[in-house]
């Protein structure tokens, strides 16, 4: 009866030695094929980031001719509405009631415009300096 119970645990222990070892090289082989598995979806992801970098690129350089195109669009109507403007100046300039056809005021009053009397930057220092030398003299 003792051998009999060695035996079957003798038994036991070999059946449990054998399913150790067919699980562990199951376990092996899922793992081998899990690795493939991601292996093929790493290269999967980049593809997938190729492709959307080259969609964002090709957006960028749709959005980058849209803005030159409203650039030069928008040039171009400056430039007509700018034309338009200067003309109707030029016809001021050469008298107006405005100007009562004296074009010397006129053209007194255009040099301001175009050549403003320069402001000439001061330092605080200098001030106080002038106030003190202005305050002694008196």
């Amino acid at each position: 009866m003792m051998e009999q119970k060695m035996k079957e645990e003798e038994e036991r222990k070999r059946t449990k030695e054998i399913e150790e070892r067919m699980s562990l090289e199951e376990t092996k082989e899922q793992v081998m094929k899990m690795g493939e598995k991601l292996q093929g979806l790493q290269e999967e992801k980049h593809q997938l980031f190729l492709q959307l970098k080259k969609v964002l690129h090709e957006e960028e350089k749709r959005r980058r001719k849209e803005q030159s195109d409203i650039t030069t669009l928008t040039s171009a109507s400056y430039q007509s509405s700018l034309t338009m403007h200067t003309g109707q100046h030029l016809l001021n300039i050469q008298g107006s009631p405005v100007s009562h056809n004296r074009p010397g005021a006129l053209m007194s009053e255009r040099s301001k415009q175009l050549f403003p009397t320069p402001v000439i930057p001061v330092s605080r220092n200098w001030v106080a300096l002038c106030m003190c030398n202005v305050s002694s003299n008196h």
